[in-house]
């Protein structure tokens, strides 16, 4: 075993060689010497500024790769952006509405200014309303009475309709049975009352049948006067499947056709395959499901003598439409000025990433990777490497390739001021 003692005189970063030359006097051929390279290193030193090195290496790779993360980030968010515009914008084409590429925002104010001008004349021009006082006391149990639970487009159909229901308007319809109770006692039994939890369903219609002049999928005859079931003209602006419940009793499969010749063409018809309900008339007319017709109590007065016990009219479709349209044109403004402002940001984290200070760290980053290499190489941290070429030119060293010794071997041999 062969050590160096410490503080040994040399120069740092220096390649030695020991030379063994035998004397033996006994031999009559002469040895070649042995000879021993080693470097000779402050490790104290060098481990500092690998220390040093490493640890700027790190710090910048963190840096590198956050900003690197937030740009592929930004990068991610402008993409998903642009998917977001065009979906919207292709939904506003699907409504007539085209947006030019340039000056987007601007015109979609425009646009957004003129559509809500639009639904606030329509919202405020007249409509048939219910006059009936509603019934508003009460917890969540109440929904309020009949007449005020359903809307209707057609003014025919709802002076029909309203009519043909005119002893259940002011019925006020509650969830239970003991809100229907409790409203009863408080109107000492004046105000008719209709509780949902008393309702058989298993006999309530069902919505999705077709009318009775289709037998198993097949038109059995050709109808006139446009029959549709009564209960599909109704809107329910809340609670829709209580609604649904409760008209579905109510009218059950009652239709509606357009005059008294219409419906009674269509009850000879069905009564040769089926049942024929009760048949209303867009002109007043009622055919009752036993075929009785005529007399004052089948015929609906005219819409100004219900006294208010009338459907209203629900907003008007145009009124509905412009309310998609406005909707969509604030979800696209909100994805253009979203997609403009990610645009920004990304724009401006490669700028950031393009400035001198940047570039400087990067070459920083460079340096100390490189310098952190030699010094690793100077400590024998490569696997092979040459001799000294002034060496290889000398008598005595044979010039083959010359292991490094072992790291742990070389400290051991090459301690200085540690």
């Amino acid at each position: 075993s062969l050590v160096l003692a410490e503080s040994s005189p040399g120069r740092d970063s220096t390649e030695y060689f020991i030379v063994f030359e035998p004397r033996l006097p006994l031999l009559s051929r002469t040895l070649e010497p042995y000879i021993l390279p080693f470097m000779f290193y402050n490790d104290v030193k060098k481990q500092q500024q690998m220390d040093q090195l490493s640890q700027s290496i790190v710090m910048y790779k963190s840096l590198f790769e956050a900003s690197q993360q937030l740009l592929n980030e930004m990068k991610c968010q402008v993409e998903e952006g642009r998917l977001k515009e065009a979906q919207l914008r292709n939904e506003l084409k699907i409504h007539n509405i085209d947006i030019p590429t340039t000056q987007q925002v601007p015109h979609i104010e425009a646009l957004l200014k003129r559509k809500l001008s639009e639904q606030e004349e329509l919202k405020k021009k007249p409509r048939r309303s219910c006059t009936l006082p509603n019934y508003t006391k009460g917890s969540g149990d109440v929904l309020g009475k009949i007449a005020h639970l359903a809307q209707i487009e057609d003014d025919r159909a709802a002076m029909v309709i309203s009519w043909h229901l005119a002893s259940d308007m002011d019925c006020v319809v509650t969830l239970t049975t003991d809100a229907a109770r409790r409203i009863y006692d408080e109107t000492q039994g004046r105000q008719q009352v209709l509780p949902l939890d008393s309702i058989y369903k298993k006999t309530l219609p069902d919505w999705k049948r077709p009318l009775p002049h289709f037998r198993n999928g097949k038109l059995y005859f050709k109808p006139i006067g446009d029959p549709v079931f009564a209960r599909d003209l109704l809107t329910f602006p809340d609670n829709v499947e209580h609604c649904e419940t409760v008209f579905g009793m109510l009218l059950g499969d009652t239709i509606i056709l357009d005059n008294l010749d219409a419906a009674n063409h269509y009850r000879k018809e069905v009564v040769k395959i089926t049942h024929c309900p009760t048949l209303l008339t867009r002109d007043g007319d009622r055919i009752r499901s036993n075929g009785k017709f005529g007399g004052l109590q089948n015929k609906a007065p005219p819409m100004d003598k219900l006294r208010g016990m009338v459907f209203g009219a629900p907003v008007p479709k145009q009124c509905l439409i412009l309310g998609e349209q406005i909707d969509l044109l604030q979800q696209y403004r909100s994805a253009v000025c979203k997609l403009d402002s990610v645009n920004k940001d990304l724009n401006s984290q490669l700028e950031y990433l393009r400035t001198p200070d940047m570039r400087k760290k990067k070459q920083e980053l460079d340096e100390h990777e490189k310098n952190l290499k030699l010094i690793e190489e100077k400590l024998g941290m490569t696997p092979i490497r040459k001799c000294n070429d002034s060496l290889r030119h000398s008598p005595k060293v044979e010039t083959t390739d010359c292991p490094v010794p072992p790291k742990r071997m070389r400290r051991e041999a090459t301690r200085q001021n540690r």
